[in-house]
């Protein structure tokens, strides 16, 4: 057996596959993805993995994923499919707890602007880059009069994080993030408290989930006065798809989130759920019944439509608020058939990596047909999209749409359970923030290089672990990084760590920057007067 292969079935056992890889190639394939003629090649293959994943076939993904395994691939790519294995199997793993919610509506809306359909206060949102958010991407929530806000920006490793900041009065406090379990290599995005402040929701790509954006809920402890670890929400609030942006309404109806597992990768769809406090969750063995747990089809109830869900007093019947309902129909109806066009293409994709050598030609022009044939539809929606922008200046310089108001508002779904509104956008964010008065004590170099004096001060202090090992480490295992600290535990093993930090949130400031360095299990640990503490222990002293 080959180094890689060997890595592959390393990585099943650790997360918990009990089948032999001959088992799990030899289970029988769903119909719908025949097993090609010849021989396939390893993009091949990892195409019909990811066809198989996207679509719930589990068990079936990591067998096709374990079959290219024994080509000769390249570090990433082989990285790339152990990632997915893990994915397939986190998938797996998450069947056996699935809730089965209410759904009282669903509504696709445009990716660049639908948070703005929920309900909150509006002019809530603000466009990034902003004084807390330098990246593009991602709109930031900051209700007018909140004292406390959570968000999502770049950290010191250039990678999306969970940060919270406090109003002063004239100044707010210097970000910091949130908390080490929230913490991941990947992106956390859309932070949402619950109505009462004691369950953050968040969405990460980064965590324990089953590929791309999966949902999160984090529960405050009072006793340590932290966030707890973060719990997936699974099936179906999680989808192999993007999952993100959940919320509870303040009148205690609904739970709200997006997902782009129906939709093109423009649009997302909305989920309204009835809100449940507990959700039961039970085992689902049927494919089927997953796919339709999944779907988050609305249950059709005459008797439920709640208009005043999200609007209230009657919508203006005038030329600019008809152009304009106008407008968004036709741009609903654009995505919808832009979203028909791709999930045809993907079909033909799926089909030309499972093609005869003889048949490539043929799909190969059809895909190529069907490409062109979006392009004038992508074109007359940036188009259509155009004119809604305009009309929306319009209302504005007309003075029509005022601060609270839910006159001229767009309004979606008056006739179903639940009733959308869009909210305006707030205006360009004013705040004086405070600044961190520390910086990292350590730094990359072309070589790593230990610590001459391993001495730590007395007091407090706070370190990121690297690793342990039961021998000495060389400087090429040490990725850069300088200085290095190295010590002996009380378990006769070599402990290695980087940095000295008075606070846990000054060392959380440069965890990430030390998990991409090469270090993905690096931790924060501290210390009182150069001896281990708990890290809770040295919060709570700080």
């Amino acid at each position: 057996m080959t180094r890689r292969p060997f890595a592959i079935f390393c990585l099943l056992l650790w997360t918990g596959i009990t089948l032999s890889a001959q088992e799990v190639l030899d289970r029988p394939v769903p119909m719908n993805f025949p097993v090609p003629a010849g021989r396939p090649t390893p993009q091949q293959l990892i195409a019909r993995g990811d066809s198989l994943h996207r679509t719930y076939h589990f068990q079936e993904a990591i067998g096709t994923y374990l079959s290219v395994s024994g080509a000769q691939l390249d570090s990433r790519t082989l990285a790339s499919v152990e990632k997915k294995i893990a994915a397939s199997q986190n998938g797996l793993n998450m069947t056996d707890f699935c809730a089965s919610p209410h759904v009282v509506a669903r509504q696709r809306f445009s990716r660049k602007d639908f948070f703005l359909f929920y309900p909150l206060k509006t002019q809530s949102w603000h466009a990034a880059p902003n004084p807390l958010d330098s990246l593009e991407g991602f709109p930031l929530y900051a209700p007018k009069g909140a004292d406390v806000i959570y968000f999502s920006a770049a950290d010191r490793a250039g990678t999306r994080s969970l940060f919270i900041t406090e109003d002063l009065d004239s100044l707010w406090r210097a970000p910091r993030l949130v908390e080490e379990t929230l913490v991941s290599t990947g992106s956390e995005i859309f932070p949402m408290l619950s109505p009462d402040g004691k369950t953050l929701y968040f969405a990460s790509d980064g965590l324990f989930g089953m590929g791309g954006y999966d949902l999160y809920a984090s529960t405050w402890d009072e006793e340590s006065l932290s966030w707890g670890e973060p719990v997936n929400l699974g099936f179906p609030f999680s989808s192999p798809g993007d999952d993100f942006l959940l919320m509870d309404t303040p009148d205690g109806k609904y739970t709200l989130f997006a997902s782009n597992r129906d939709c093109s990768k423009d649009s997302v769809y909305v989920y309204v759920l009835d809100y449940e406090k507990v959700r039961p969750r039970n085992p689902v063995r049927s494919h089927e019944e997953l796919v339709r747990i999944a779907s988050l089809r609305p249950v059709e109830d005459p008797s439920r439509i709640d208009n005043g869900s999200a609007v209230s007093g009657d919508v203006p019947d005038n030329a600019n608020t008809r152009l304009y309902m106008r407008k968004n129909e036709e741009a609903r109806a654009l995505r919808d058939s832009i979203y028909r066009h791709q999930k045809a293409l993907d079909a033909l994709r799926l089909s030309l990596s499972q093609a005869r050598e003889d048949e490539t030609a043929a799909i190969t022009a059809r895909i190529h047909d069907s490409e062109k044939a979006l392009e004038p539809l992508r074109q007359l929606l940036e188009e259509t999209e155009l004119e809604i922008r305009l009309v929306e200046q319009n209302f504005l310089r007309s003075g029509v749409v005022s601060s609270g108001s839910t006159q001229d508002r767009e309004v979606v779904g008056t006739s179903l359970s639940y009733t959308f509104a869009k909210n305006a956008m707030g205006g360009r964010l004013r705040m004086k923030i405070g600044t961190h008065n520390t910086r990292p004590t350590f730094r990359v170099a072309p070589v790593g290089r230990f610590a001459s004096d391993n001495t730590l001060p007395a007091g407090i202090v706070y370190q990121i672990q690297l690793f342990t090992a039961p021998r000495h480490a060389s400087v090429d295992d040490l990725n850069g990084l300088v200085p290095v600290y190295e010590r002996l535990s009380s378990n006769l093993r070599y402990t290695y760590s980087v940095g000295l930090y008075p606070t846990y949130s000054s060392a959380l400031l440069d965890l990430n920057s030390v998990r991409v360095q090469g270090f993905p299990d690096a931790r924060i640990v501290a210390f009182r007067d150069g001896r281990p503490i708990p890290v809770r222990t040295a919060r709570q002293e700080e």
